[in-house]
């Protein structure tokens, strides 16, 4: 239960951290992360094992993820969104380990999904802060 819960603060926190202090493409990224966690959750099979045949709808979410953070990625002239959209792919790649092979390898595949969005989530911290520092250095004198 102490995962779910950090993991709810780092995503609350970041995306409100983006929304004060960021530009409009770490908005939309923030947006994106939001919406997406959201309907993770509610796409989630409540099969007893779900992770043995894989999870068609966080996959589908994922993928429409995917799609937006490419979109950001090259409408942008920042290195950050490449990073984003990879650890993305990385999500999306990981879930098609449990189709692919069931039983034994599923678990590895599922933390693997969620460890890239704990990924996720922090470069968001570090791009706003960086973009932050770098609009109040622009304006010293």
């Amino acid at each position: 239960m102490v995962v779910p819960i950090a993991f709810l603060i780092l995503l609350v926190g970041s995306s409100a951290f983006a929304f004060w202090k960021g530009d409009q493409s770490l908005r939309l990224v923030a947006a994106i992360v939001l919406v997406g966690s959201i309907l993770s959750a509610l796409a989630q099979t409540r099969a007893p094992d779900p992770w043995h045949y894989g999870e068609i709808g966080t996959l589908l979410v994922d993928f429409s993820m995917l799609g937006a953070f490419g979109a950001i990625m090259f409408s942008s002239n920042r290195f950050w969104p490449i990073w984003m959209t990879a650890a993305q792919l990385l999500t999306v790649v990981a879930h098609f380990g449990p189709v692919l092979r069931h039983s034994h390898i599923a678990i590895p595949f599922a933390i693997s999904e969620q460890i890239w969005s704990w990924f996720i989530l922090v470069q968001l911290i570090v791009a706003t802060a960086l973009h932050h520092h770098s609009l109040v250095n622009s304006r010293a004198p």
